[in-house]
């Protein structure tokens, strides 16, 4: 586990000391981010050749990079004002995904309003790459260690010896863990094999979207099971279950709303 892997010292800024460092977490995030525009170019261009791909996708990661850390602040809200957590640590920790998933993709809505794109289309583009971009940055939360498992006996258990990543994201240090990231990292990769499938045989438009919201809804809400990092616990489920049910919701009724579209193409 890295969570810092060249650091650069401390600047005070408010009377916060702040760490100025090159983390796991940070590096993988930027190969995420790498990944997941070359991707979107190289399918976007195969549509739309003239689309600014460049400036809807960056625009798209900074509003999600966004959502994310305003999702993560909400969900620890009750630590940091019982003076549990500082805001600053909590800034600087990991984000919530779905949160800024959210945020990305209503952002790049607008851009394609804007532009005038077809929704449907690029969708199938951009959702094809999303489960390899976010694969690949799992990978730096499992160097972070935020998105850390529940306790396990199982042989194929991970344990965390960094007292950074304990002092960040609150990793338990020497326990056997779920590795969570590693199981995500696997599944975003099936993922991406069925969504580039999808692509190659030029599916109707929305498809791959709703394919993708679907499946990682669905391997989500399983996940956060054998998850034990504070997630925000509402009712029966944690946040991002309920994030993941609205998801595969969303995917039941995309798939029927394209398939009756078909239907009344083929009787027209």
């Amino acid at each position: 586990m890295y969570p810092v892997i060249i650091d650069f010292g401390t600047i005070t800024i408010g009377g916060h000391a702040i760490p100025i460092a090159i983390g796991g977490y940070g590096v993988f995030f930027l190969l995420a981010v790498i990944t997941g525009w070359a991707m979107a170019s190289y399918l976007g261009r195969q549509v739309y050749p003239d689309a600014p791909w460049t400036d809807i996708y960056f625009g798209s990661v900074a509003a999600g990079f966004i959502g994310a850390k305003v999702t993560n602040l909400i969900v620890f809200l009750p630590d940091i004002t019982a003076g549990k957590k500082s805001f600053i640590g909590v800034l600087m920790g990991g984000g919530v995904w779905l949160g800024g998933a959210i945020a990305g993709v209503g952002f790049c809505a607008l851009m394609l309003y804007k532009h005038k794109l077809d929704p449907g289309i690029v969708a199938n583009g951009l959702f094809t790459g999303v489960p390899l971009a976010h694969g690949v940055g799992r990978i730096g939360c499992l160097l972070g260690g935020c998105c850390y498992g529940a306790p396990t006996d199982v042989p194929w258990a991970i344990v965390y010896t960094n007292p950074i990543a304990h002092r960040i994201n609150g990793t338990p240090l020497n326990v056997p863990l779920h590795p969570n990231p590693i199981y995500e990292f696997v599944l975003e990769m099936i993922n991406f094999v069925i969504c580039y499938s999808l692509w190659r045989r030029k599916v109707p438009p929305w498809t791959i979207f709703a394919a993708w919201t679907g499946l990682y809804g669905a391997e989500r809400f399983v996940l956060e099971f054998f998850r034990s990092d504070p997630r925000g616990q509402y009712s029966l489920f944690t946040t991002s279950q309920w994030i993941s049910l609205a998801m595969v919701a969303v995917s039941l009724a995309t798939f029927a709303w394209i398939r009756r579209n078909i239907r009344a193409a083929e009787a027209a």
